[in-house]
């Protein structure tokens, strides 16, 4: 099976580096996650739906289908006892340096050993990668999915149609790892009919054939699952419809942010910056002049790739038709559904494209543009979610050192070299530019407070302001109650309530511990 990675020694000394690298690399991030806290809410789902797989009595069912993947094997460290929130970092962080593994093979499918490392270097050092590496989220994981998908989608039409046995169901595993890989899927038929055309062929259609069938298998066995444990409900179906339906969030979420431009604007950031501040999410400011090398370099070589097909401009019928809908498509950004202006853009860029022999940035264009359309769509917009046009990025980043090197006098292993280093130093020095914060900490050490004062708390009521973290740190024994319901909390029966901020009309319940912006409250009655 792997003849087809042709993986010669130097390639082996390289992978070698970037397994050490990334485990390296995952360590020292885990270790910084593990003392800032969970950043994001949703952790607490996964960690609380690993539980349940763990068969621990959880409270919160409803979101049992997001991720099962990662949730199922996070669930097998907790039944060997690592029942910590570090578990979910451990498998996240696995996921990443498998990632990388896939996405120098990947790579190496376009160009040489030294151009793919560098590659896999820069991919696991962006600024974006490192906030979001081994802290339980599942954005890098997911993309660490379709790295492998989008090697084994090559390898099955250019090399070895065995693996769409391997492809098809590997895109089912992506599905149950997040959701919004099928946003990428697309791009991979796109790849397969510049390649071949509309009509599967012969040779294709047995191994196609048994790929669909091992899909659906497993497709259905996860579904089935997911379904018991969730008590007849599986919401990922209807949020799917809803996107596709073009219905794009809520305006009550905090991360509510209609500007379509804003991953586009902000893009430079996630590359390399000097200041990072977790406010809603982690945001990244100011970049740095990593950014602006990567982006002088895509200009540089773009601008090569220009002048060497200059003379090539002859534009047909089917071109100026291409081009016609390329431009319906930018006219229909915002003012249709996502789906619509991605159909119209694909279409576009197949006609254009179609027998020019520019399969391979097509298909990473593609791959771009099925991610970016939806996204800037959404008007709830999350820095995290861009990741998956990293991999295509930074192939047009090679692209373009290739097309220097082919263009001026200078040692090939130069750029390189210099951005292997400069990425590396950025990779363990990010840390220093993320601002000082405990409030990730607090709801642990306030439900480390109610277990060390209260060898009894698992056999109480415990109300809280927030379902999430508290109903992993404490338990099933967890109620939520808004803190704005003071008349609720007074009247209700819980033991203690844990609140976001100072209550002031309550006359059941005493303040008795206050840790930053969470407040104790504790029945009088008790």
């Amino acid at each position: 099976m792997f003849k087809e990675f042709n993986i010669n020694k130097k390639d082996k000394i390289y992978l070698t580096a970037i397994i050490i690298f990334s485990t390296i690399l995952v360590g020292y991030y885990i270790n910084f996650n593990n003392s800032i806290g969970i950043s994001c809410s949703d952790v607490y789902v996964y960690l609380l739906n690993s539980l349940y797989y763990a068969g621990e009595k959880v409270n919160i069912t409803q979101f049992i289908h997001i991720s099962p993947v990662i949730c199922f094997f996070t669930s097998l460290l907790f039944r060997v006892g690592v029942t910590d929130k570090v578990a979910i970092y451990i498998v996240t962080g696995i996921f990443a340096i498998i990632g990388n593994v896939g996405f120098y093979l990947l790579l190496k499918k376009f160009f040489n050993e030294e151009l793919s490392l560098t590659g896999t270097i820069l991919y696991s050092s962006f600024s974006l990668y490192l906030i979001w590496l081994a802290n339980g989220t599942l954005d890098i994981p997911a993309v660490g999915v379709i790295i492998w998908i989008a090697l084994f989608t090559i390898i099955a039409v250019r090399e070895n149609p065995k693996y769409y046995q391997y492809v098809i169901p590997l895109m089912v595993i992506g599905l149950y790892t997040r959701y919004t890989v099928i946003l990428t899927i697309p791009a991979f038929f796109l790849f397969y009919v510049l390649e071949n055309g509309f009509k599967i062929k012969h040779e294709d259609k047995k191994y196609i054939k048994k790929g669909i069938i091992i899909a659906i298998i497993i497709a259905v066995i996860i579904f089935l699952i997911v379904f018991a444990m969730g008590q007849g409900r599986f919401d990922a179906a209807s949020q799917m419809a809803n996107g596709v339906k073009g219905d794009t969030g809520s305006k009550n979420d905090p991360a509510f942010n209609p500007d379509s431009s804003y991953y586009l604007v902000n893009y430079i950031n996630f590359i390399s910056n000097s200041h990072t501040v977790f406010e809603t999410n982690p945001t990244l400011y100011s970049p740095t002049i990593l950014s602006y090398i990567i982006y002088a370099l895509l200009i540089i070589g773009g601008g090569f790739w220009l002048y060497d097909h200059k003379g090539n401009v002859n534009l047909s019928k089917k071109d100026i038709l291409a081009i016609g809908i390329i431009l319906i498509a930018i006219i229909s950004f915002n003012r249709v559904t996502s789906v619509i202006t991605s159909i119209l853009a694909y279409i576009g860029i197949y006609l254009l494209a179609k027998d020019k022999g520019h399969n391979n940035g097509i298909f990473m264009l593609g791959w771009i543009l099925a991610n970016a359309i939806f996204l800037s769509f959404d008007i709830v917009k999350v820095n995290r979610y861009i990741l998956p046009t990293f991999p295509p990025f930074i192939f047009f980043v090679l692209m373009a050192i290739e097309n220097i090197h082919s263009h001026v006098k200078i040692n090939k292993n130069i750029i390189p070299i210099a951005l292997i280093i400069l990425f590396i130093v950025q990779a363990f020095a990010f840390t220093s530019t993320v601002g000082p914060t405990d409030k990730y900490l607090n709801p642990e050490q306030i439900s480390d407070y109610i277990i060390n004062t209260n060898s009894d708390y698992e056999n109480m009521t415990i109300g809280a302001y927030n379902l999430r973290p508290y109903s992993w740190w404490l338990g099933p024994n967890i109620t939520g109650i808004p803190s704005s319901n003071q008349s609720g909390i007074d009247q209700s029966n819980i033991s203690y309530y844990i609140s976001n901020n100072p209550l002031d009309n309550l006359t059941n319940f005493s303040e008795i511990k206050n840790i930053n912006d969470l407040y104790l409250y504790k029945n009088n009655n008790f």
